[in-house]
């Protein structure tokens, strides 16, 4: 079941560039009966790996940023650890309906205002992508996703930046986010030891398939398949 479970998380999650945490928290909730805390802890672990082996097929096909990942990965490693320290004093009610409505406004956005494919990149000024790292990071420990969500939508609405080299660059962040936001919540004891190594196992063997198939996919494509995902 975790090995099924990380594959689907993990190819979905390589396709769109988000890691998978996005997918696994609820898959972890409802059919593994974990904890809200719990799969939170799992699924920033969880996406370290995938986000890695995602990651290199957007190297290997020169559709990544390097220096803005730096830049956005300053501002996220402090923003990560505030979000999971706020998120161990908010019960596991509020965390899901703040889950649910970041998921639904993201959607919303990237469906109402699909980004135009030849439109010039307009990459924000270094202090506000620092900034766009921040919040990313604090989003991504709060709610125990990798950051992607957020992350992808803003580099291509806002920064005009292509929808492949945004998920690359989601992959690149979503790593180190992930092994400070783990470490966060497993200081709390809310890591689910047992479930990881298949969840990682699937993971890895599914974030290799999705990130080949999102290479092979347009990206006005990608990017409503990212909204309605």
């Amino acid at each position: 079941m975790t090995i099924a479970l990380g594959a689907f998380a993990g190819a979905l999650g390589g396709m769109m560039g988000v890691g998978g945490g996005i997918i696994l928290v609820p898959l972890l909730v409802h059919l593994l009966a974990t904890t809200q805390h719990e799969a939170q802890a799992t699924s920033l672990a969880f996406v370290v790996a995938t986000a890695l082996v995602a990651a290199v097929p957007y190297l290997a096909s020169e559709r990544l940023d390097l220096p803005l990942a730096a830049i956005l990965v300053v501002g996220a490693i402090p923003g990560v650890m505030l979000g999971a320290r706020l998120a161990k004093r908010t019960s596991a009610i509020q965390l899901r309906r703040l889950f649910g409505v970041a998921l639904f406004l993201t959607a919303i956005r990237l469906l109402a205002a699909p980004p135009e494919p030849t439109a010039a990149s307009q990459v924000f000024a270094w202090p506000w992508n620092v900034l766009l790292g921040f919040g990313v990071g604090f989003l991504a420990g709060l709610l125990g996703v990798g950051g992607g969500t957020v992350l992808v939508p803003v580099l291509v609405l806002g920064e005009r930046i292509p929808q492949h080299t945004a998920q690359g660059i989601s992959l690149l962040l979503i790593a180190p986010v992930g092994v400070v936001g783990a470490l966060s919540y497993a200081r709390g004891g809310h890591l689910a030891t047992r479930a990881l190594p298949g969840l990682l196992v699937g993971g890895v063997l599914g974030a290799v398939l999705g990130a080949l198939a999102a290479h092979r996919i347009e990206a006005p494509v990608l990017s409503r398949l990212f909204a309605i995902l």
